[in-house]
């Protein structure tokens, strides 16, 4: 196996230890694994929108598992390269049937996640059970 295929598999072993700490209940456990200068970007309409540090990110996750059923979780595709890792997940909206789809962008460095960026399509659900509206451009 090459460096690169061994950084991969270790990349994506990382971000699937979050989902799977999702699905668990215990979606905090995964704070270990984010590097001390851990950035996220998540768009801004939703009510965890924003760009944010290691702290903000793990103060986020409790609402955020309140608001997405990570026991309904469907990988659409989950790939990588390098210490790059994009999983395309279809995700339960707590308290309906309905789902969402979410693109998730990982940077993994070594054992620790250092960035992850995050894309909706179409949260027009999600937004209604949380009782917000999407701010309009």
């Amino acid at each position: 196996m090459s460096p690169e295929s061994i950084a991969t598999s270790r990349a994506k072993a990382i971000v699937r230890t979050f989902y799977d700490g999702g699905a668990r209940g215990r979606i905090t456990d995964f704070a270990p694994y984010l590097d001390d200068h851990f950035e996220l970007f998540v768009p801004d309409y939703l009510p965890w929108g924003g760009h944010f540090d290691k702290a903000g990110y793990v103060a986020l996750l409790p609402g955020v598992a309140r608001a997405l059923d990570f026991a309904r979780l469907d990988y659409l595709s989950f790939t990588g390269e390098g210490g790059h890792v994009v999983a395309l997940i279809e995700i339960g909206v707590q308290g309906t049937d309905a789902t969402t789809i979410i693109s998730e962008h990982w940077d993994i460095a070594g054992d620790k996640a250092m960035r992850l960026r995050v894309a909706y399509y179409d949260p027009t659900l999600l937004l209604a059970q949380l009782g917000a509206a999407p701010a309009l451009a």
